[in-house]
């Protein structure tokens, strides 16, 4: 199983339905947050308060607005001003602002945000990347269905225009000059307004009867594009070093490291479970002797606490036994020889040369040998030079004059293969940006998770470029030119370019289109005039695949979708 194939089947599967300020959203919120945490990023759990779902506040905004049109027959001008507000705050809430949602009933929500931030050279500027994908998964609705969600797009715009022009309705109602032509000025009012019966019935049946989909597509796919371009773009953790509890072995083993000293007598003392870790191994005694030419005198070293831990093989039992008590773990020390001490260097292993003669004879020094002598002999550090040196420079004893170069360019050339030599290993187009991934939350209440992220970080995020990742796993890959519910907002010019770009450079099947549905996580971005741009995949007829409906399962996404998204987004950052 791959790891896009993981994601999925955890999130779609293992955790199922994952609504808006549920525990199941939590579990996905952990599960995400696992997955940052194994890759070594510092991980942020950014709690906020949110609507359970949008449905209850677009009922009460059709019920009013109908209400408004069946006052307007007896009380035409405070119906008008009500079919007003209405509609004002209906818009306000398409447009990711303050509407009725913020007044509904709530419950908590997270978004997971993890950084990848690059080490930088003083007064560096990281280009700033953010990818972005909801985790929580939206309930099923009949507007989603396979036989309405063909004309989804002539549906929402018939709910949000007659919702505007209802007001205009009753205004004709309430003018005194069309008193005479009552009552078909308010029978038209009520027509305008009777098609809100559809979508009220609808989001109420939502509520009441319809339960939360797998959002294996919706978007566990967005989910698992975004954990694949970490993999591509944050270099793994390094290795942790293990801390274990020191291991007793065997003197054979000792003697076969090579770590008993020369001259030391090896004792061991078997030892039981219960005290082999907390039992002090016995003092050490070693008596080293010098050389006698360099005058030194014999001397011992005090006796020292020392514990034998030697990481070279695991131990072959556990207790002694009578037959052979070698075979058991067991307490190592060094005592006193009962023997003459011998002659022992502080360094390396004794020579029979060095035993003979001394350290003269070892330096290849005869008997007449003067330091002081041959130091006035040789003068300067510079008559140390060896002109037969095969470096053609000749040995410096520990100085130089300055070196004279007839390439006037060995110095450039010099400096060129270093700087290759330490940077040719880096990527350098990722090495230069700073990419934060999140998760956010309660996406399908109303993009709530993603309007807490850019209030947390607004400062930080105002030159950032926003990656929006959703609908992933079916279909062909564009990405979204304009989206909007209430206003039409273009996607980043920059983005766009750069992905136009890459798509052509790398002969990708990625194209721009305009997106028509309800709100993306990019969607409250453009809205404050944030850099944003979303990713997202269409079937044949133009349409989200398995939308919001029961058949969005693991069974219905392609992995080399969420393959090919995560490739092509990897390859953007690059480029950016």
């Amino acid at each position: 199983m791959t790891q896009f194939s993981e994601h999925l089947h955890q999130l779609a599967e293992v955790i199922g339905p994952r609504p808006a300020t549920t525990d199941a959203e939590v579990q996905a919120a952990d599960y995400i947050e696992g997955v940052f945490d194994a890759r070594g990023l510092p991980v942020e759990r950014q709690e906020f308060d949110c609507p359970r779902t949008y449905s209850w506040a677009f009922i009460a905004y059709h019920a009013l607005t109908i209400g408004a049109a069946v006052l307007a027959k007896w009380f035409a001008w405070p119906a008008l001003a009500i079919a007003v507000v209405v509609a004002f705050v209906m818009w306000s809430d398409l447009d990711t602002r303050w509407g009725l949602s913020r007044l509904m009933p709530k419950g908590p929500s997270q978004n997971i945000i993890a950084r990848h931030v690059p080490r930088v050279r003083r007064n560096e500027r990281l280009r700033k990347v953010v990818v972005v994908a909801h985790y929580d998964s939206a309930k099923a609705s009949l507007a989603f269905s396979p036989g309405l969600v063909k004309s989804f797009g002539m549906t929402f715009g018939l709910m949000k225009w007659l919702t505007f022009l209802t007001p205009v309705a009753i205004l004709v109602v309430a003018l005194p000059w069309t008193q005479d032509w009552r009552p078909y000025t308010w029978y038209a009012a009520l027509a305008v307004c009777a098609y809100l019966l559809v979508p009220l019935l609808i989001d109420l049946h939502r509520e009441l009867f319809m339960h939360a989909t797998d959002g294996a597509n919706d978007n566990a796919s967005g989910v698992a594009a975004m954990l694949g371009i970490m993999e591509q773009t944050v270099p793994e953790p390094d290795q942790r070093v293990m801390v274990t509890q020191p291991i007793r072995r065997t003197a054979e083993a000792a003697y076969e490291a090579d770590v008993v000293l020369e001259d030391a007598l090896l004792t061991y003392t078997p030892v039981n479970d219960d005290v082999r870790a907390a039992e002090p191994l016995a003092p050490t005694r070693v008596a080293l002797e010098t050389f006698d030419d360099l005058g030194w005198e014999t001397t011992a070293m005090p006796a020292v606490q020392q514990r034998s831990t030697f990481s070279l093989e695991e131990p072959t039992s556990a207790a002694p036994t009578d037959d052979d008590p070698e075979s058991a773990p067991v307490a190592m020390s060094y005592e006193e020889p009962h023997e003459e001490p011998k002659k022992k260097r502080l360094w390396g292993r004794k020579s029979e040369k060095s035993e003979r003669h001394g350290v003269r004879d070892w330096l290849g020094l005869g008997g007449g040998f003067d330091a002081r002598k041959e130091g006035k002999n040789i003068g300067t550090w510079d008559a140390l030079a060896d002109e037969d040196d095969g470096d053609g420079f000749g040995f410096k004893g520990g100085a130089s004059t300055p070196l004279e170069f007839d390439d006037p360019g060995f110095a450039a050339e010099e400096a060129s293969r270093i700087r290759r030599r330490v940077t040719g290993g880096v990527d350098r187009a990722l090495s230069e940006k700073e990419i934060w991934f999140v998760a956010t939350g309660a996406e399908e209440a109303g993009t709530w998770g993603m309007q807490a992220f850019l209030a947390a970080y607004a400062d930080e995020l105002r030159d950032a470029l926003i990656i929006n990742l959703d609908n992933l796993g079916a279909g062909s890959l564009y990405w979204i030119t304009s989206e909007g519910m209430a206003r039409r907002y273009h996607c980043d010019r920059r983005l766009a370019s750069s992905a136009r770009r890459v798509a052509h450079e790398n002969e990708m099947l990625v194209r721009g289109r305009e997106y028509r549905g309800p709100s993306t996580d990019a969607t409250p971005a453009l809205a404050r005039r944030f850099k944003a741009m979303s990713i997202m995949a269409f079937d044949i007829n133009g349409r989200l695949p398995h939308w919001h409906w029961h058949t969005d399962t693991v069974d219905n996404v392609t992995e080399s979708n969420i393959e090919l998204a995560a490739d092509f987004v990897t390859k953007l950052i690059r480029e950016l």
